[in-house]
């Protein structure tokens, strides 16, 4: 009835102190327990290379050693389900540390969104208002631009001005001259006919 069980040996449990966890003396205990097992075949050992083959083509594995890798498989798995909480307790942390090290990246990224679209619109107002300023600042040099040219045509009009002024000033200041002269001339020629005695 159990003909396929009366070659193993009774398996000892692996022992787990769950208050002081010793992943060494487990291990040990595995190995043990794998090294107390009895050889497999000799036939699922031959590896050697198939005639039928030709050299540098990959070995196949066989019905035989097909089923050796499935039992170990199966032993591998029940050996491993006593250790399956230390395994999770070993991977917890760093799954814990993997989703808070994403949630922080993520909150980085979020963050760089937000300062990239707030430099992107910062970027624009800024370039609209120098645009705007630039515009406004282009109408007040062309108005400037034509103040000066007005003011000097100004300047040039006053100064030809000023100079016929002074021209026609000094012209009537000889004529003033020439005018007391004649003047003064009367004068005298007045007093000497007004000496002359009458007859």
């Amino acid at each position: 009835m159990n003909d396929g069980m009366t070659n193993q040996p009774d398996e000892q449990p692996i022992r787990i102190d769950y208050d002081k966890v010793d992943v060494a003396d487990i291990m040990a205990q595995v190995r043990a327990r794998i090294a107390a097992r009895p050889a497999p075949p000799a036939e699922a050992q031959a590896s050697g290379p198939r005639p039928d083959l030709p050299a540098g083509s990959p070995v196949l594995p066989g019905p035989e050693e097909g089923e050796a890798r499935s039992r170990a498989k199966r032993l591998l798995l029940k050996l491993m389900k006593p250790v399956t909480p230390l395994i999770k307790l070993a991977i917890l942390p760093v799954n814990e540390e993997l989703v808070r090290t994403v949630r922080v990246l993520d909150h980085a990224n979020k963050q760089l969104d937000y300062l990239t679209a707030k430099f992107d619109r910062d970027i624009h107002r800024v370039e609209s208002q120098l645009s705007e300023r630039l515009g406004r600042l282009d109408t007040q040099l062309a108005i400037t631009k034509e103040n000066v040219k007005l003011l000097h045509a100004l300047s040039h009009n006053l100064v030809v001005e000023l100079t016929k002024l002074k021209i026609e000033h000094e012209a009537l200041r000889n004529k003033v001259r020439i005018l007391e002269k004649d003047f003064e001339t009367l004068g005298e020629r007045e007093r000497a006919l007004e000496k002359r005695p009458r007859r």
